[in-house]
């Protein structure tokens, strides 16, 4: 269960990063918004499909995200999630042992999953100044930061680093318990057209040995 909750808790974070860029294309006054405005412009493209690497507290995750509107996969090796809009498939998998948990999450639950819904304030929200460039592995980045207006709203403080080309490359979360949440961006296509099911549980494929239905 602690590992069920670390894996939620960490794709969580990286869904409200991405939320954030997909509700700046109205915003794009000075130089910080229109490279927020740039990386945002290719997470809208349709189907976007994320490769990524999350740390904390020397915890590690790579990971797969796809995204279509309101439909959510997470993808790694020992954990797997479907949100088909309504259903929320999640399975724990180790020791030749899946166990599956089935949730109705609510609108709030949805919000946290799903990065189409949850910021459509994002202007009344965060205040957007420039962090100049920095190096993120080898490679040059314009550095946005993104500070909360209320301390009760979360994430509090995120830091973007986006490509000259307009490409993510990373995202840090300071949360208000302190804890830095990094994420690297390895690669990501959009554009994409997801074959039917991608985001509903997959029974054949991965048959559980417990189902926990939480609904």
């Amino acid at each position: 269960m602690q590992m069920m909750r670390n894996v939620r808790t960490l794709t969580r974070v990286f869904a409200v990063a991405l939320t954030m860029l997909t509700s700046l294309p109205s915003i794009a006054q000075g130089a910080s918004e229109v490279w927020l405005d740039k990386a945002s412009e290719k997470l809208q493209n349709k189907g976007v499909e994320i490769a990524f690497r999350i740390s904390e507290e020397g915890m590690h995750l790579n990971g797969k995200l796809l995204i279509d509107g309101e439909r959510y996969a997470y993808d790694s090796e020992d954990m797997k999630i479907w949100f088909d809009g309504t259903t929320q498939w999640t399975m724990q998998m180790g020791s030749g042992y899946n166990e599956l948990y089935v949730a109705t999450p609510t609108p709030e639950e949805q919000q946290a999953i799903n990065p189409y819904l949850l910021l459509n304030n994002y202007r009344e929200r965060y205040n957007v100044t420039d962090g100049g460039e920095k190096n993120v592995n080898g490679r040059l980045t314009h550095v946005v930061k993104l500070e909360a207006r209320e301390e009760t709203h979360e994430p509090g403080n995120v830091n973007v680093y986006v490509l000259s080309d307009g490409s993510l490359a990373a995202i840090s979360i300071i949360a208000s318990d302190g804890r830095t949440f990094k994420i690297e961006v390895r690669s990501m296509r959009n554009g994409l057209t997801f074959p039917k099911g991608s985001f509903t549980y997959p029974e054949g494929k991965y048959p559980a040995d417990e189902i926990i239905d939480m609904r």
